[in-house]
């Protein structure tokens, strides 16, 4: 088999002309903790294929074996464990008759020990369309160690499985993404058109066929539960992000806060949600969605002002159990804003949110309400959010910047720990 170079592959269209003949897609480096690691990896036909680790003295580490079966379209994730903090490895892959896949090697490094002091910066997005873009590899040029897709990531806006398969290859095919994605940890949500439909929520008919191609297409540690949803956690240096699923169990059964109104997490989500932030020792705690957290005060049902049952539930808990560094990410609106909740008598602190769209070039600037608790509001095309979780100084500090493509200046904020701690 000839060896491809990632940089090298051309996206597939996205009606699925390429579909009878698949391209080589990846490798992307997925969930990263400061022991463990996922490769993904979809190449053009089955079969048994090996990931090879590789210290930096350029020994081999070990290597690890997974099979590509046409059921799972070709896609296959490698979990490597016992791996070292804050440690670089090499990586490359190799085919059934342990040819040479690609034409270069890879690599990726491991989080930060939980347990020391660090200083890591990671990537938000969504909104995003199947085009060459500046803006991924921008995010390389900043510092990001990781990349958090919060959904529209790619648009999909059908639940025909092929369908949502040939356009989450293509998305992953970019180019610049794809050079991003092959060393640095990726780990994403979806909201609605990658879901399934504009303003859809988990009645939709269909939806375990945008799951299926979801988990196919992403490796994240885990996908909600019991093959329900895709909610999943991860750890990063000084920063654990909870990402939640707002679409999947949306007005399938009762609130588990008021059984008098419909849900958006659902019951076991909720759960876990409260269970994982009661047991999060990360100085800040980044709970995000595809959704805003507010209301879009419009015709569409899709955010939490809808929902404010639970999202007064859920500050209603952070209070009442002392957590502190919870800050809210939202996407969804084409517009990035800024908020800040008077939830001091509630939580202990103010909440902030931080909305970031668009990736792509389209912004709906009637969607930049009006908002008495809103800092700043505007509708901007090519706009990312870098987090910079800093621990070594005292105390902690989460710097939030909204970078636009051009480089033209937007704003930031720098938030310490202290002030985001009860009392």
């Amino acid at each position: 088999m000839l060896a491809i170079s990632a940089a090298s592959l051309i996206a597939t269209s996205a009606e699925g002309k390429d579909r009878d003949h698949p391209k080589t897609t990846g490798p992307m480096v997925g969930h990263v903790s400061h022991i463990d690691a996922n490769i993904w990896f979809r190449p053009d036909r089955p079969g048994k294929y090996t990931l090879h680790l590789f210290k930096a003295d350029g020994a081999e580490d070990r290597a690890i074996h997974a099979e590509a079966k046409v059921e799972n379209d070709n896609c296959l994730t490698w979990n490597a464990t016992r791996l070292q903090p804050g440690t670089k490895y090499h990586y490359r892959i190799s085919g059934p008759n342990g040819e040479s896949i690609l034409a270069e090697q890879f690599f990726f490094e491991t989080a930060p020990d939980p347990g020391t002091r660090s200083n890591v910066c990671l990537a938000f997005g969504s909104c995003a369309a199947n085009k060459p873009l500046e803006l991924w590899s921008q995010m390389e040029k900043r510092g990001a160690q990781g990349l958090v897709l919060l959904g529209d990531t790619p648009y999909i806006d059908s639940t025909d499985l092929s369908v949502a398969r040939d356009r989450h290859r293509a998305f992953l095919q970019v180019p610049q993404l794809a050079s991003l994605i092959s060393h640095t940890p990726t780990w994403g949500t979806w909201d609605d058109h990658d879901f399934g439909g504009n303003d859809s929520d988990g009645r939709l008919k269909g939806k375990e066929n945008t799951r299926q191609a979801f988990v196919e297409y992403r490796a994240n540690q885990d996908f909600g539960h019991e093959k329900s949803g895709i909610y999943t956690k991860f750890q990063y240096g000084a920063v654990e992000v909870f990402l939640l699923d707002t679409r999947w169990f949306a007005r399938t059964e009762k609130s588990p806060v008021d059984p008098n109104q419909p849900t958006l997490l659902g019951m076991q989500q909720w759960r876990w949600l409260k269970d994982a932030l009661l047991a999060s020792t990360a100085p800040f705690k980044l709970i995000a969605c595809g959704m805003i957290w507010d209301d879009k005060e419009n015709t569409e049902s899709d955010d939490w002002g809808t929902y404010t049952h639970e999202r007064d539930a859920l500050f209603q808990f952070i209070g009442e159990n002392k957590i502190s560094g919870v800050v809210l990410i939202g996407g969804d609106i084409h517009c990035s804003r800024h908020l800040k909740y008077d939830t001091e008598k509630t939580v202990g602190y103010p909440i902030h949110q931080f909305i970031v769209s668009p990736i792509h070039d389209s912004t709906i600037p009637k969607l930049n309400v009006p908002h008495p608790n809103l800092v700043r509001g505007e509708a901007i095309p090519h706009v990312w959010l870098r987090l910079e979780a800093d621990s070594t100084q005292t105390p902690a500090r989460l710097h939030a910047e909204w970078v636009q493509m051009q480089g033209l200046p937007m704003w930031d904020v720098t938030l310490t720990v202290d002030q985001l701690s009860p009392g």
